[in-house]
C-alpha cells in the first residue's frame, strides 16, 4: 500500500462482498466503494482534473464523502475538505486561498455556494452531490454517468500532495496544511498498529469527515484493515449513539471527552447493551480521572488517548495498559513518530521539566502551509515541526501536555498552566465542563478566569468553585473570576474556542 487510492483498490480484491460503509438504511461493499471511486475519478479526469489540481468538498458526512475523497487521490489531485460550519466570508477566504478547479458540495449548501460564487477570484466548476443539475452546476450522477469502473490511468507517487486541511482558526485565519500520500498513510498505519485495529472492526464515525479526527484518524485506519464504517451525518445525540452501538454491535469508535460526558450522564445509558464496544479512542484532551472511572463502569472497553495536530498527524498514544498509572499523561510517541520536548535553545528538557513539543517532519509531518511562507518559517525549522504545545517530560518516553504556549497565564511573574486549573475544577462533582484562560489584571498583569458549565440539575456558585480549588492547587493559581454558563463554544470536532471566551470576558475584540 503506497498511496491513498490503494486502500479501496486492495480492499475490493480482499473483501469484495464485505460491507465497507453504512449510513441510515444504505450500505455499500468494498467492491462497490472502489467501483464508485473509479467512476468519480474518471469523471473528474474527463473534466480536465490532473495532478496538483485542487478539488474542494463541502458536505455533511455522507456515503459519497469517502469515494469522492479517494477519487481525487486517484487523479493525483489535491482534496480540500471544507468545514461545513463555514459562513460566506470564511468559504470565500478558503476558495480564494487554495483556488480549486472544482467545488463538490451537498445540496444543503446550494444557497451558500450561490452567494459565494460572485466573490471568487477565479472560475470554479460546481458539482452537486445530490439534486438536479443546471446550466452551470453538474450533478454527481451526471459526472459519473457511463464512466468506467476501471482504475484511472494516472501515475501517483507517495510523495505527491494529496490533501489541504485547513486548521480550525481558533487563533487567527485558518492555515492550509498540505500533506502527501506518504504523510497520511504513515500516520494511519501507525494508528492501526498502536490502536489494535482488526479487519472485523465495525467502527462508528460521528465526528466530521472534513476533520482529521473523523477521516484520517478513524475512518482511514479502519478501512486500511478492511473494516466497516457506520457513518453519522452531524450533531451528537447521545441516545442515537447508544442505540447505534447496540443495534450494529459497534466495536470501535473515537470520541472527545465532551462526548463521553454526554454519554455517561445520559439518564438511559444503563438500558443499552454496549458490550460489543471494546475499543474507545479519544483525543483533544485527557479524560479527567473521575470521568474515566465512570466510563469504566459503563463501557467495558480499552481506552486509547491520541495526541497530534493537523500539521503533524497523530504522533502519540496513551494505550490501555498505561491508563491505570498514567491516566493524567498524554502518552508517548507512536510507531514511526519522532518527537522531542525542548527548551528555547532546542535542547531536550530533563524529566519533570516543561518544554515545547516538536515533531520530525518525515514521514508524518506536513509538507508545508499552503501559500504561507512566514508561517512555514516559524513552524518548520531544520525539518522539525514546532507545535506550540507545552508538555512536561514524565520520563520513560511519556509526556503530559500542559497547555498551548500562547495560553499560558503569567500572573505576578508566576507561570500558570490553564490545563492544571481545569483538571482541578473538573473533579468537582457538579462540574460538567470548564475552560480556563488569562484575563488582564492591573496589578498582576494577568489573572485566572474560569468559565464553568454545571451538570444537569446542579446549581453552582462562583465562590464555591474558587473555594474548591483552594484545597487542590496553590493559591496563586486559583481563579479570580468564575463565570457559570450553559455551554462552551467549540469547533466542529469538539475543541474549545478559548479565543471567543477571552474576547467576551476580557474586553478583547
Amino acid at each position: 500500500m503506497r498511496v491513498i487510492g490503494d486502500i479501496s483498490r486492495l480492499n475490493a480484491k480482499r473483501f469484495p462482498h464485505k460491507t465497507a460503509l453504512m449510513m441510515n438504511d444504505e450500505s455499500i461493499t468494498h467492491q462497490q466503494l472502489n467501483q464508485k471511486t473509479n467512476r468519480i475519478a474518471n469523471g473528474l479526469i474527463s473534466l480536465g482534473i490532473k495532478a496538483g489540481d485542487r478539488v474542494a468538498l463541502l458536505a455533511y458526512n455522507c456515503l459519497d464523502y469517502i469515494p469522492v475523497s479517494y477519487a481525487v487521490a486517484k487523479c493525483g489531485a489535491i482534496l480540500v475538505p471544507v468545514n461545513f460550519r463555514y459562513k460566506k466570508n470564511e468559504l470565500v477566504y478558503l476558495i480564494n486561498n487554495c483556488t480549486p478547479d472544482i467545488l463538490i458540495y451537498g445540496s444543503e449548501f446550494s444557497e451558500l455556494v450561490a452567494q459565494v460564487m460572485p466573490e471568487l477570484q477565479s472560475t470554479i466548476q460546481g458539482i452537486i452531490l445530490s439534486g438536479e443539475s443546471s446550466e452551470t452546476i453538474m450533478s454527481l450522477a451526471e459526472l459519473i454517468e457511463e464512466k468506467s469502473e476501471k482504475e484511472p490511468v494516472v501515475n501517483v507517487s507517495p510523495d505527491m500532495p494529496v490533501m489541504i486541511t485547513y486548521t480550525s482558526g481558533t487563533t487567527g485565519s485558518p492555515k492550509g496544511v498540505l500533506a502527501s500520500h506518504e504523510n497520511i498513510l504513515s500516520v494511519s498505519v501507525a494508528m492501526v498498529i498502536e490502536g489494535d485495529v482488526r479487519p472485523d472492526e465495525i467502527a462508528l464515525v460521528c465526528m466530521p469527515l472534513f476533520h482529521t479526527g473523523g477521516f484520517q484518524a478513524l475512518a482511514q485506519p479502519v478501512l486500511i484493515r478492511g473494516g466497516t464504517l457506520l457513518i453519522f451525518s452531524r450533531g451528537f445525540d447521545a441516545e442515537k449513539i447508544l442505540c447505534a452501538v447496540e443495534k450494529f454491535r459497534i466495536t470501535l469508535t473515537m470520541w472527545v471527552p465532551t462526548m463521553l460526558v454526554m454519554l455517561t450522564n445520559h439518564p438511559a445509558v444503563a438500558n443499552h447493551d454496549v458490550s460489543s464496544l471494546k475499543k474507545i479512542w479519544y483525543g483533544s484532551s485527557p479524560i479527567p480521572v473521575s470521568l474515566l472511572e465512570t466510563c469504566y463502569e459503563i463501557f467495558d472497553a480499552r481506552y486509547y488517548q491520541w495526541y497530534g495536530q493537523t500539521e503533524t498527524g497523530m504522533v502519540s498514544v496513551l494505550r490501555p495498559e498505561d491508563h491505570k498509572d498514567r491516566a493524567r499523561c498524554t502518552g508517548r510517541e507512536i510507531f514511526g513518530a519522532d518527537i522531542r520536548i525542548v527548551n528555547k535553545k532546542r535542547e531536550d528538557v530533563p524529566i519533570g521539566e516543561v518544554g515545547e513539543v516538536i515533531s520530525h517532519q518525515k514521514s508524518f509531518g506536513m509538507i508545508e502551509y499552503w501559500k504561507n511562507i512566514d508561517k512555514n518559517t516559524d513552524t518548520i525549522r531544520d525539518n522539525w515541526i514546532h507545535t506550540g504545545d507545552l508538555a512536561k517530560n514524565e520520563g520513560d518516553g511519556f509526556f503530559t501536555i500542559v497547555d498551548r504556549m500562547g495560553d499560558m497565564i503569567i500572573s505576578g511573574a508566576e507561570n500558570i498552566y490553564p490545563r492544571e486549573v481545569e483538571n482541578a475544577i473538573v473533579d468537582h462533582q457538579g462540574v460538567l465542563e470548564v475552560a480556563v484562560f488569562g484575563i488582564p489584571d492591573k496589578v498582576y498583569g494577568e489573572s485566572v478566569c474560569a468559565v464553568v458549565v454545571p451538570k444537569k440539575n446542579h446549581s453552582l456558585k462562583a465562590q464555591e468553585i474558587i473555594d474548591y480549588c483552594g484545597g487542590k492547587i496553590s493559591s496563586y493559581k486559583k481563579p479570580k473570576k468564575v463565570i457559570i454558563c450553559k455551554e462552551l463554544p467549540k469547533t466542529a470536532n469538539g475543541k474549545l474556542r478559548k479565543n471567543i471566551l477571552k474576547a467576551k470576558y476580557s474586553g478583547e475584540e
